[in-house]
């Protein structure tokens, strides 16, 4: 083991280099050289006898190293040495030929970038523990890319001026301990909505939430599942239940910071488990991203440039991986199916690591097999109080107050919004501003807005900070309300400065026309980050501090636009094939223009259905009376699948409208059925397509499981102790050669109501049985045709009467 400081560095870089320039100009030179040129002011507290003594090891670097570590940069450096000629390079690369036996005048320059920021980063590292860094074949490696991602900002420093070589280790265990340290660093620390200005330590803020096992759905039998409720959660405990796990919940409710949680406790085990915790952004999957490995590989890169992808391949293949893929439903709705490929490539070339993936509730769920469904449950009364107690308000009378109406009253009363962490936090700043909280959402957000456009005035006393815009909380609304309801249509949750500057001018250009006007898109962006903390800077890039607010914004945007328009609106949203459930911004807009929205967008749409629907029936030649080809048409518009459950079934199978606006028009009105399909008493169903369900070892759906043990007879007992229920065609031919086909315990049947069509004859009874005036979706066409009949007069009434009230 060789040790090296950074005098010994400069000392070597020094006898072929340093020529005739003083120790002390000669070192102040190696950290400019690892600088970037905006951050050498630095440089400038030392003294000339402190940089000679560096060089000459009389003092440590611990001081400027902790105040140099998030700027240094490896291939800064590389450049200051690729600049020499090759005969000084080879002088360089003989002078290091005993720590990297490997060196030569191809790579030394990385090599060396690598090595001197390593010094640094070591000589902010604990005196208590000194990491081996197996890093020297990494650095020696030609390939390694030279687009090195940018340290973070949140980068914390650690302190020591000792760096240890293991020349020829390179054991996979030691090559990600920096990704470790510096991701732990990253995420120990949090800018929230209250502290926008300075991260805090992530434990001062954070309450975990419970997750709780998805129940399943059933008909005919109850499930032997017990219902799983996992409090104080880790990996390790989840991993219990199941190592592929989707984690789903609403906005807000505290998912990025649930998977935060898991990669901290999951690393802080690191050394003792060498299982590896990787927290992946899956807004990053772009269009692009050419495998689940290239995203992973990208991810540790952006905490340690030098990691080899083979190592992340090795990682992968020995089982040691703890995959953290956050926010499923932030991918582009357009890039699902793509990922959803790509994802179950991965698994099944890399199967037995850890991949939990949190997102909203969104459709698709069904096709993760292999995922089990975990909700992560609001926030409980006792767990919102812990919450408030934690956080370090401005106000602590309001705060008092606001405890005190949380544990009476106001935590049942506003329950949507008290259980949901961002949420509950806005809920202490509004009334600590107000001294109440609106119940209905629009007005909450409202209100939060109005809080947060004058946050800045009540943290700082009576000091007034200036919008950069000049512009007053009402009028930026309206800029930021049209903003919103651009990108929110483009699913753009994320922007740098060009794609933010992008939309807001043609904002600005469409409030103004041509005029030149001296507001800048800059400066809105500045206004959003620093003045009403609506959006925060994560590196190079932009976000909402929850997409809430861009869909409050875009919903008032909908809401003032001209009443030709609004039909456009509606129909877009019924364009929209992947959309979260919890995405309220339709909802919002109906809250606020109620009548325009059934005249301009529900009136239309049961027009054209119903339109469709009478079509059917004059086709058929049908004559007065109860019109079967009118509501077979209906049924094959709305509800062209209809899934019928019998017995125990591994995965729910929805039953519900085809269409948004459809299904927003009978849920608003108290007109649906469709939930009553779930609890019929179906007849014999025969000649659809059919999903036998079995309970199978859930260590043997696995292929490895068999190489394991290659004949049945070797399986030991407590091998078969835990169970799944699958999909009987997903069993290998091995599971079958060894434990047969075990015995369906349920099954799904899928009623394509084009086949019943098709096939009337074949299918007379199930037709019989779909037609009876009792059955729910008869119930339910004859419910909505009232509606329209009754719609439609009122409208007709309200265009011919010019009196200013209907009296």
């Amino acid at each position: 083991m060789k040790v090296m400081t950074f005098s010994e560095f400069a000392n070597r870089l020094g006898r072929v280099i340093r020529s005739e320039s003083s120790t002390a100009v000669f070192t102040r030179t190696l950290f400019e050289a690892i600088l970037p040129e905006d951050r050498l002011d630095v440089l400038n507290e030392y003294k000339i006898s402190s940089y000679k003594a560096f060089y000459n090891g009389n003092s440590n670097i611990t001081n400027i190293a902790k105040k140099i570590n998030k700027y240094a940069q490896a291939e800064n450096f590389a450049e200051f040495i690729d600049q020499y000629e090759d005969a000084i390079a080879q002088k360089i690369c003989d002078a290091f030929v005993d720590v990297f036996p490997n060196i030569t005048c191809f790579n030394a320059s990385e090599v060396l970038g690598k090595l001197f920021e390593s010094i640094i980063d070591e000589a902010t590292a604990s005196k208590a523990v000194v990491n081996k860094a197996a890093v020297n074949k990494a650095a020696e490696n030609k390939a390694v890319s030279k687009n090195h991602a940018p340290k973070s900002d949140g980068d914390k420093q650690q302190s020591d001026s000792i760096f240890y070589f293991e020349p020829e280790s390179n054991k996979n265990d030691k090559v990600f301990t920096r990704f470790v340290r510096k991701s732990v660093d990253y995420y120990s620390a949090k800018k929230t909505l209250l502290y926008a200005e300075k991260p805090r330590p992530f434990y001062s803020l954070y309450v975990c939430n419970d997750v709780r096992y998805h129940k399943q759905r059933m008909a005919g039998v109850r499930d032997s599942k017990p219902e799983v409720t996992v409090t104080e959660a880790t990996v390790e405990k989840l991993e219990h239940e199941s190592k592929y796990i989707i984690i789903q919940g609403t906005g807000g409710i505290g998912k990025s910071m649930f998977l935060t949680h898991l990669f901290l406790s999951s690393a802080e085990n690191y050394q003792q488990t060498e299982r590896l915790p990787i927290l992946v952004s899956l807004k990053d999957y772009k269009k692009e991203t050419a495998s689940i490995i290239d995203l992973i590989w990208a991810t540790i890169k952006e905490y340690d440039a030098f990691v080899p992808q083979k190592y992340v391949i090795k990682l992968l293949e020995d089982k040691k991986a703890i995959l953290l893929l956050d926010g499923l439903d932030e991918i582009q709705s357009s890039l699902r199916d793509s990922f959803y490929k790509d994802l179950e490539a991965f698994i099944k070339s890399y199967s037995g690591n850890t991949v939990f993936i949190t997102s909203r509730p969104v459709y698709g769920f069904v096709s993760y097999a292999k995922f089990s469904l975990f909700d992560i449950e609001p926030l409980n009364k006792a767990q919102a109080i812990s919450l408030i107690q934690k956080l370090d308000f401005w106000d602590e009378k309001g705060k008092r107050n606001f405890l005190s109406a949380l544990e009476t009253s106001l935590y049942n009363s506003h329950i949507q919004f008290a259980s949901n962490p961002l949420l509950l936090t806005i809920m202490l700043m509004t009334y600590s501003t107000f001294g109440e909280v609106p119940a209905k959402a629009r007005f909450f957000y409202s209100r939060a807005y109005e809080t947060m456009a004058r946050l800045h005035d009540t943290t700082k006393g009576s000091y007034k900070r200036p919008m950069h815009t000049g512009l007053s909380p009402e009028d930026f609304a309206k800029y930021f309300a049209q903003f919103c309801a651009r990108t929110y249509t483009k699913e753009m949750l994320e922007f740098t400065d060009i794609t933010f500057a992008d939309d807001m001018n043609r904002v600005i250009k469409n409030v103004h026309g041509n005029n030149v006007q001296e507001i800048k898109a800059k400066d809105f962006l500045l206004d959003l980050t620093d003045n009403l903390c609506i959006m925060y800077s994560e590196g190079e890039k932009y976000y909402f501090i929850h997409r809430s607010f861009q869909e409050y914004f875009a919903a008032v945007y909908f809401a003032s636009d001209f009443e030709d328009k609004l039909k456009g609106v509606g129909d877009y949203f019924e364009r929209q094939e992947h959309r979260s459930y919890s995405d309220k911004t339709f909802d919002m807009l109906y809250d606020m223009i109620p009548e325009k929205v059934e005249r301009f967008i529900f009136l239309p749409y049961l027009k054209q259905l119903l339109t469709e629907c009478a079509k059917a029936r004059c086709k058929a030649g049908c004559k007065a009376g109860y019109d079967n080809a009118e509501y077979w048409k209906f049924l094959e518009i709305q509800y062209p699948c209809i899934y019928y459950d019998m017995g125990i079934v591994g995965d729910d199978s929805f039953n519900e409208p085809k269409s948004f606006i459809y299904k927003f028009i009978i849920n608003v009105n108290d007109l649906s059925m469709y939930g009553e399909l779930d609890s019929l008493e179906w007849p014999e169903v025969y000649n659809v397509p059919t999903t036998n369900w079995v309970s199978a070892y859930s260590k043997f759906l696995e292929d490895e499981a068999f190489e394991e043990y290659p004949s049945p007879e070797m399986i030991e007992e407590e091998e078969l102790e835990n169970e799944e229920i699958v999909a009987e065609e997903i069993l290998s031919y091995e599971y079958v050669s060894y434990f047969g086909v075990p015995d369906t315990i349920g099954q799904t049947f899928e009623i394509y109501i084009n086949e019943l069509q098709k096939r009337p004859n074949e299918h007379a009874s199930l037709r019989r049985f779909m037609e009876a005036d009792n059955f729910p979706l008869i119930q339910e066409f004859d419910r909505v045709k009232r509606y329209y009949k009754e719609l439609n007069e009122r409208t007709e009434k309200e265009k011919v009467s010019k009196s200013l009230f209907d009296d």
